[in-house]
């Protein structure tokens, strides 16, 4: 299974971190980093917290339907916010349980843009952005 997860990954994982608990779609920024792989959240809308604050929402990234087919609507990739909640062997053992939940990879088009998002992020320490970008490269 571990060969399967590349950088750019869209993947389909019960989050029980968010209010309420539920499956989200992630990317895999960075799948290399153990024991937990670097994360962004895509969400359906921009919650009205992040609109309120420029710096946040200037590091929403729209994921365009038309282009990731496992979409049933835009959406948006939350690169003000590295997630590292799950350790690989948690991430391991959803997807052996349904393999289903690879949904697909992003764009070029999205990588370009989550890749230019996270070098001018100023909420991504130095560290995560170098690794990121070297990843999504």
């Amino acid at each position: 299974m571990d060969r399967h997860l590349r950088p750019g990954q869209v993947l389909y994982l019960y989050c029980d971190f968010t209010t309420p608990p539920k499956g989200k779609y992630v990317i895999l920024a960075c799948p290399d980093v153990r024991p937990r792989p670097l994360l962004f959240i895509i969400n359906s809308l921009i919650s009205p917290y992040i609109q309120r604050h420029p710096e946040l929402l200037n590091c929403q990234v729209l994921l365009a339907a038309l282009d990731h087919p496992f979409l049933a609507h835009d959406s948006y990739i939350n690169c003000s916010n590295v997630v590292d909640y799950f350790d690989y062997s948690e991430i391991r053992a959803q997807l052996v349980n349904d393999v289903g939940r690879i949904r697909g990879e992003l764009s070029p088009i999205a990588t370009r843009d989550v890749i230019q998002v996270v070098r001018a992020a100023r909420t991504i320490s130095p560290h995560h952005k170098k690794l990121i970008v070297q990843s999504l490269k």
